[in-house]
């Protein structure tokens, strides 16, 4: 298993900035790497990867330096083990909204003592069993893999106290689009009620002394870093607008003084 920089970035107090991805393409997921993101999420929940495209994904996002994480479609043992026998390095299961379902979560990702994944120590996570024991892998997976848990539901930040005492939690991610939308501001991100209640969430979650992350507007990154939140991730579609708008424009202007 190999050592979970993100997860070691996360503890050390460090920002790390991802992206997500929801179609299986190893080139892209290779240059994002190459453009210096820390980690990537492979979408499975809204994309078209899945299981058996994600194992390429993921080990060109390990070759080229960038922390591979998964977003399974649910919080289920037989939908979340799968990919982490593939080599995933964690997982950000979406919609838990109360304890009880935060520890389903670290059930599925840990081994024993810390959780009831079925052991498998011959698959590409554990180095095909090649070097060192089944314990000695189980143990190491126990430790290097992330868990994140999405907050997408008023219910979640009313029951984030609880869920916050959940040992096994890395991660604690406030996704502003599903929780809008439980607000009844559906697509309205930086509503100001949203914002407030994604303001309360995070702060819960540095108060506990927990690591908090969000989905925002690039324009607020400023603010929540600002709040202690360390974890965000932009998305591929947005990358290729920004840039797309920034060449379009530039060369459109340059078309035009030359016209003149």
């Amino acid at each position: 298993m190999r050592k979970n920089t993100l997860k070691q970035q996360l503890h050390a107090g460090k920002a790390a900035f991802g992206v997500m991805c929801t179609f299986p393409s190893p080139q892209v997921v290779e240059m994002l790497g190459h453009l210096g993101f820390d980690w990537i999420l492979l979408d499975n929940e809204h994309g078209s990867i899945t299981v058996d495209t994600a194992e390429s994904c993921i080990a060109v996002a390990e070759l080229s330096g960038m922390a591979p994480i998964v977003r399974p479609v649910g919080n289920r043992p037989e939908i979340i083990a799968p990919f982490l026998d593939r080599g995933a390095w964690g997982v950000q299961v979406p919609h838990v909204n109360t304890a009880d379902e935060a520890r389903a979560v670290v059930d599925a990702v840990k081994y024993a003592p810390e959780g009831h994944r079925g052991l498998f120590g011959g698959g590409r996570a554990a180095q095909y069993g090649y070097s060192g024991s089944t314990a000695d892998y189980a143990a190491a997976a126990n430790r290097e893999t992330l868990v994140c848990v999405m907050i997408e539901e008023v219910e979640a930040i009313e029951n984030l106290p609880e869920m916050l005492k959940v040992p096994g939690v890395d991660v604690y991610f406030i996704g502003s689009g599903d929780l809008s939308q439980s607000m009844g501001y559906t697509g309205q991100q930086t509503h100001p009620e949203v914002l407030k209640m994604m303001e309360r969430g995070v702060k819960s979650i540095t108060g506990a002394g927990r690591i908090a992350g969000c989905s925002c507007p690039d324009s607020h990154i400023p603010k929540f870093l600002g709040l202690g939140v360390q974890y965000f991730h932009s998305t591929v579609g947005r990358l290729i607008q920004q840039s797309s708008n920034a060449y379009l424009q530039g060369a459109r202007a340059a078309e035009t003084a030359a016209q003149k």
